[in-house]
């Protein structure tokens, strides 16, 4: 229950107040007879107040679920989250700096200005320290408490001085977007409303708030208390108002339930896993870009002046694409061609009314996610931490596609297997395009088998140096949903809206999806 008033911090550790030198007339004595010239602007080497606030957007995002770091690099995905956050604040602290010494500010901003400097100097020391066993701060509940305090700070400071948000804002810029704001002091999960999408989604709102910086065992009760109570309303609201949740809504309103009982995993393993702050960040930002990109569900978690699942700033890069090994490469290539392949044959199936049909797509269903599942949990590490809101099992997009579309099939609502299959080919679409192949290339996300999806791939090198002549590249499948879902029901009546990629974190960091898209 932060609430984000505005206010001041003394810190151990603070940068010295800056304060600019006095201007200096700069024009010298001319000879009067000499005519006028017409006077050069001044440049100033200090960047946009604006373009510093998007990068301190991208260190906000990084905050999510707590900073991470590894001692070895996997996959090509860097060695931590710490290193972004600590080079995004450096950045920040030295453009300020330099638009100080440019004289862009003064009075009450200025001492503002000066506040925001020594926040970043306890958030620099803090985020360091809490992947490092808390160092000077005592522990790492205490380095993650001191790291949220600090950047919330900023953030306050920012939007409560009309002059700096004037400044963060110039030009239709985002900067410094304040983060989602938590629950008002003294209400709980149990006690607050939650009759609807919105309100549920304001404690969804502080989860996101609580856990900016990382859980720990000061704020890990709490952000758990809010998890299980998003799950029981969402389950709720979704069993009373079936009509809401129709189709492809519905599918996403299950993948964020699904998404929000992962999130659970991943609190308990806070300080005992070092990839834990990851696999939460890639979570919670995909589990707002699910609800931000499906109209309906973006509708209903903003109504009445209430405002839930609200999205952080844009990433200031993509998430790097996670480069295969070779067993990486075949799953990937299964896993595509499988999602595409299955939605076909569950739409046959259901549209034929052929039970024998349905009854072995269900069974291969239940192997399709087993496979995916044991396959995810073997590679751990940031594979894993990335992957598995989207093929952990029942804790996954996987799991609520496949439900969805065994419960279509087992009613015969060809509309609801037709969008559980467009889901099926959105998330491995995604997938596919947040991981490159071993070989090099892309996978193809509409292949029906192993070679389609591996048709865009690169060529290994052995094949490559025999022939040095490039083959023409295999123009890509039609998509395989759009084809199915003309062969639909048309006699019912459950309309879904477009599919939502759910992207991993990354690219919203960039990868996921929606404005990315995850990271």
């Amino acid at each position: 229950m932060a609430s984000h008033s505005h206010h001041h911090h003394r810190h151990d550790q603070t940068s010295p107040v800056i304060t600019p030198d006095p201007p200096v007339d700069p024009t010298p004595p001319t000879d009067p007879t000499t005519p006028p010239t017409d006077p050069t602007p001044p440049t100033s080497s200090a960047p946009a107040f604006s373009d510093l606030g998007l990068t301190f957007n991208d260190a906000t995002r990084a905050l999510v679920g707590g900073l991470w770091q590894n001692v070895v690099e996997e996959g090509g995905q860097g060695l931590g989250s710490v290193f972004k956050y600590t080079a995004d604040l450096t950045a920040v602290q030295t453009g300020l700096q330099a638009e100080i010494a440019a004289g862009q500010f003064t009075g009450d901003t200025l001492t503002h200005v000066n506040t925001i400097l020594a926040d970043i100097t306890t958030a620099l020391s803090a985020a360091t320290a809490s992947v490092n066993g808390g160092g000077d701060f005592g522990s790492v509940a205490a380095a993650e408490a001191a790291l949220r305090t600090s950047h919330l700070d900023i953030l306050n400071i920012v939007n409560n001085d009309a002059n700096l948000a004037t400044l963060a804002t110039q030009d239709g810029a985002a900067g410094f977007l304040a983060a989602p704001v938590g629950l008002a002091a003294g209400v709980t999960a149990a006690t607050a409303p939650h009759a609807n999408l919105a309100e549920i989604g304001v404690i969804f709102n502080d989860v996101a708030s609580q856990i900016l910086g990382g859980v720990n065992a000061d704020n890990a009760a709490t952000i758990s208390n809010d998890v299980n109570a998003i799950i029981t309303d969402m389950q709720a609201l979704m069993t009373a108002n079936p009509l809401l949740f129709g189709g492809l809504t519905g599918v996403h309103a299950e993948a964020v339930v699904r998404q929000l009982q992962l999130e659970n995993i991943y609190i308990a393993e806070a300080g005992i896993n070092p990839d834990a702050g990851r696999a939460s960040n890639d979570n919670i930002l995909d589990i707002i870009d699910i609800v931000q990109g499906d109209t309906n569900l973006a509708n209903m978690a903003n109504q009445g002046g209430v405002s839930g699942f609200t999205p952080f700033g844009d990433a200031l890069n993509p998430t790097p694409k996670y480069l295969d090994n070779d067993a990486q490469t075949n799953f990937w290539a299964n896993f595509i061609a499988q999602s595409n392949s299955l939605g076909q044959q569950a739409i046959a199936a259901v549209t034929a009314h052929d039970a024998a049909a349905t009854a072995q797509v269900i069974a291969d269903l239940h192997t399709f996610q087993t496979d995916a599942t044991n396959f995810d949990a073997a590679q751990g590490g940031i594979f894993e931490a990335r992957f598995d809101n989207e093929l952990l099992g029942d804790t996954s997009t996987l799991g609520a596609e496949v439900t969805k579309m065994i419960e279509g099939l087992q009613t015969g609502n060809a509309a609801l297997v037709a969008a559980a299959a467009e889901q099926m080919h959105a998330n491995s679409a995604d997938v596919g395009g947040n991981n490159i192949p071993v070989t090099g290339g892309t996978y193809n996300p509409d292949g029906l088998t192993v070679a389609e999806v591996l048709s865009t791939a690169g060529t290994p090198a052995a094949v490559a140096a025999a022939a040095p002549a490039a083959a023409a590249p295999t123009p890509a499948a039609p998509d395989p949903v759009a084809k199915a879902l003309a062969t639909a029901d048309a006699g019912t009546h459950d309309v879904a809206p477009a599919a939502v990629e759910v992207h991993d974190s990354a690219v919203n960091d960039g990868a996921h999806h929606f404005h990315h898209m995850w990271g």
